[in-house]
């Protein structure tokens, strides 16, 4: 089966003239006018008016500052947000004999990592079984704040 090429004189030639892809798109003469408005365009310029100024930004705190200075590395008490003040009644035996203590509040430090960003530690849970020597560690803490803030205040 052999192919030809056909050429454009001889495709041309076996399209009858009124049918012809010229003809079906060029426009009609008369059509109709649009029936929805064309947008206008923006301006070039700027408005001449005066500019209004932007809304405010909210007003923030500093991640640093969300934390009072004032409890900024203390231990405190969840329950009430401050230092605990009977230090005798924070930890309590298991068995007589043993070193295992029961810690009765809920003991958290809230500080600021080297990012300024607030960290809350807890550093006892209550009804935590705590080694003595984690319970010993916390009440040494807890008696230094203690010393600390009794000679601020006198």
């Amino acid at each position: 089966m052999t192919t030809s090429s056909r050429s454009r004189k001889a495709v041309a030639d076996a399209v009858p003239a009124g049918n012809s892809p010229a003809d079906e798109v060029a426009p009609a003469p008369e059509m109709a006018p649009a029936s929805t408005p064309l947008p206008t365009a923006a301006p070039l310029e700027p408005p001449t008016g005066e500019p209004t100024e932007p809304p405010a930004a909210p007003d923030r705190v500093p991640v640093a500052d969300a934390i009072p200075a004032t409890l900024a590395g203390l231990i405190i008490d969840s329950a009430t947000g401050r230092p605990p003040t009977d230090l005798d009644a924070i930890f309590e035996k298991v068995t007589a004999h043993g070193t295992t203590q029961i810690s009765l509040l809920r003991l958290v430090e809230h500080t600021a990592d080297h990012h300024g960003r607030t960290m809350t530690k807890l550093l006892a849970a209550r009804g935590a079984h705590l080694s003595g020597d984690s319970a010993a560690s916390i009440m040494q803490r807890l008696n230094d704040q203690a010393d600390v803030r009794n000679a601020i205040t006198t």
